[in-house]
C-alpha cells in the first residue's frame, strides 16, 4: 500500500503542482470583506478536491463568517488509528503590491520556487497533506489509517468560528492524533517538529487630544498633538534594547528547565543566521536570553502600525486630534491575556498626560500551547522526516500563534489527556509569509508528500491501540 502511494506521488508531481496552483489562484483573503466570495470559492475548491480523491464523507460547514470544510475516510482496519488533518485555506492581504515580483494570485514558478500568496502559508503545506491522502486512495484504494480533515477559512483572522465548530463536533472529530503543517523547516534538509506556540493579545490604542484637527500655525505650541502623545506613550513600552518595560509584564512567565533550554538552543537560530534572514543591522531583546529563546519562548510586544494626522502627498499642517496604534503581545505559558491587558492599560493610563485621553481595546487573543513531544505519534513523525530528508529534525517551540491549538487540547481528549498534536514544517524560513513574494520551495513540497505517505504507514503499523495513551507524566 505504501509503495503504491509513493510510486503514485513520484509519477504525479506535475498534477499536484497544477492542482495547488488552481487553489492559489483564488484570492481567499479572509480579513477583507470584498474577498468574501473568493474565500467561499476556496472552501468549495477544497470540498470538491476531497470529494474527487475519494473521501467517503465531505461537507461544507457554514458559520457566521467564512465556511469550514469537513471530510472523512474511515475505511482502515478496526485497530488502525485515526488522524485529524487540520489546515487553512485563507491567506493574508498582499500589500504592498508594488513589491511583488509576480502577481500574487497568478502562481509563477521561478527555478525551484512557486511564488503566490498562500504558497507557504498555508495552502501549499496543507495541500501536501491532502495530496498524500490522494496518493493512497488513487493508487491503492485505501489508507493505513483513518483520515479526518478539518479546513478553515478564518485562521488569518484568529479562527473566529472554529472553536465553536470543534466544541459542537468534538465527537465527530475524535481522533488519535492531529496533524498540522503550518511552519517552516530549518533548512531544505533539516525539518522542524514544533511542540509549542506563543499566544497573542492584539490591541488597539486610541489617543484623543482635541474635538477635531487644528491648524498648527494658529494653535501650534498650545494645542496638544495626539500623534505626539501616542508616540510618547509607545516609547515607554520598551527600553532602548527592546525589553518590555510595562510593570509586571514578566512576573508570570514560566522559566525553562535546563533540558528544554538545551533542546531549544540545539537548533540553527543564532545571531548571524537571524541577521542574514532579517537584513537587520543589529538584533534587539533580552540580552540574558539566547536568540532562539527570544524568538520562541519569551514574550514580545510590538507596534504594527500608527494612524493619524496627514500623510498624503504635499503638505497639510494640522495638529491631529486623534491617533491610533495597533499593538500586539506574544504570550508564553502561565501568562494570562486578561491580566496582561490590565497591566498594559494601567501603564498607558499612568503615562498619558492630562491633555490627552487614551483608550485601549482588546481586539483578539489566543492562548500559548505546549505539546507533549515524547508521544509516539510525534516520534514517528521524526522517523518519517529522517527517512525522507536524511536528517533528524529539530524540536522547537514556535514564536507565532495558532489559535486553534488550545481548543483542540481542551475539546479533543483521550483518557483525560489532550490528543497529541504533530506539527511539521514544509516550508523555509525565507518563504516571505505575510509579505510580498511569498514562495514555496517545490523540492520540499514533493518530498513533503512522500514524507506524509511514510508517516501514515508508520502510524498504521506502530501506533497500536495500547500505544495511543500518553506516557506517564505527559503534560
Amino acid at each position: 500500500m505504501r509503495d503504491q502511494a509513493l510510486a503514485y506521488a513520484s509519477e504525479h508531481q506535475q498534477l499536484h503542482i497544477e492542482q495547488l496552483m488552481e487553489l492559489l489562484c483564488i484570492p481567499s483573503v479572509s480579513t477583507l470583506p470584498e474577498h468574501k466570495p473568493a474565500v467561499r470559492r476556496a472552501a468549495e475548491w477544497v470540498r470538491n478536491y476531497l470529494q474527487n480523491i475519494g473521501m467517503s464523507r465531505v461537507e461544507l460547514i457554514e458559520t457566521t463568517g467564512h465556511p469550514a470544510v469537513y471530510a472523512e475516510w474511515l475505511g482502515a482496519d478496526p485497530s488502525a488509528p485515526t488522524v485529524l488533518i487540520y489546515g487553512h485555506y485563507d491567506v493574508q492581504p498582499t500589500d504592498p503590491d508594488n513589491e511583488w515580483r509576480t502577481s500574487p494570485f497568478s502562481p509563477t514558478v521561478i527555478g525551484d520556487d512557486l511564488y503566490a500568496r498562500g504558497a507557504a502559508d498555508d495552502k501549499g503545506p496543507f495541500f501536501a497533506l491532502l495530496a498524500a491522502v490522494a496518493c493512497y486512495l488513487q493508487s491503492a484504494g485505501r489508507i493505513p489509517v483513518n483520515i479526518k480533515v478539518l479546513a478553515e477559512g478564518e485562521e488569518e483572522v484568529t479562527s473566529t468560528n472554529l472553536p465553536l465548530i470543534v466544541a459542537e463536533r468534538a465527537t465527530q472529530l475524535a481522533c488519535d492524533t492531529i496533524l498540522i503543517a503550518d511552519h517552516p523547516m530549518a533548512t531544505p534538509e533539516v525539518g522542524i517538529l514544533m511542540y509549542g506556540v506563543r499566544g497573542n493579545l492584539y490591541t488597539e490604542l486610541e489617543v484623543r487630544t482635541l474635538p477635531h484637527d487644528l491648524h498648527s500655525g494658529t494653535f501650534g505650541g498650545v494645542a496638544p498633538n495626539a500623534f505626539n502623545v501616542i508616540c510618547q506613550i509607545i516609547a515607554t513600552l520598551t527600553d532602548q534594547h527592546g525589553k518590555i518595560a510595562v510593570p509586571g509584564f514578566y512576573d508570570r512567565v514560566r522559566e525553562l528547565s535546563t533540558d528544554e533550554r538545551a533542546l531549544i538552543n540545539g537548533g540553527l537560530a543564532n545571531e548571524a543566521v537571524v541577521l542574514a534572514l532579517t537584513g537587520a543591522s543589529a538584533l534587539i531583546g533580552e540580552a540574558e536570553y539566547s536568540v532562539a529563546e527570544r524568538m520562541s519562548v519569551r514574550p514580545t510586544l510590538d507596534v504594527h502600525g500608527i494612524r493619524g494626522g496627514f500623510i498624503g502627498a504635499g503638505s497639510k499642517t494640522v495638529i491631529p486630534a486623534v491617533a491610533v496604534a495597533k499593538i500586539s503581545m506574544r504570550t508564553v505559558p502561565d501568562q494570562d491575556s486578561h491580566d496582561l491587558f490590565a497591566l498594559l492599560d494601567a501603564h498607558i493610563q499612568s503615562v498619558t498626560p492630562p491633555s490627552a485621553h487614551a483608550m485601549l481595546r482588546a481586539l483578539d487573543s489566543s492562548q500559548p500551547t505546549i505539546i507533549n513531544y515524547q508521544h509516539l505519534a510525534v516520534q514517528l513523525a521524526e522517523e518519517a522526516y529522517r527517512l525522507t530528508f536524511g536528517a533528524t529534525p529539530l524540536y522547537m517551540r514556535g514564536g507565532g500563534s495558532l489559535p486553534i491549538l488550545a481548543e483542540f487540547q481542551q475539546q479533543l481528549r483521550q483518557n483525560g489527556h489532550p490528543v497529541p498534536i504533530v506539527m511539521i514544517g514544509l516550508g523555509l524560513p525565507d518563504d516571505n509569509i505575510h509579505a510580498p513574494n511569498e514562495k514555496l520551495h517545490l523540492p520540499i513540497f514533493y518530498r513533503g508528500i512522500t514524507m506524509i505517505i511514510r508517516y501514515f504507514a508508520l502510524l498504521g503499523t506502530e501506533l497500536a491501540a495500547s500505544e495511543r495513551l500518553h506516557p506517564d507524566g505527559a503534560p
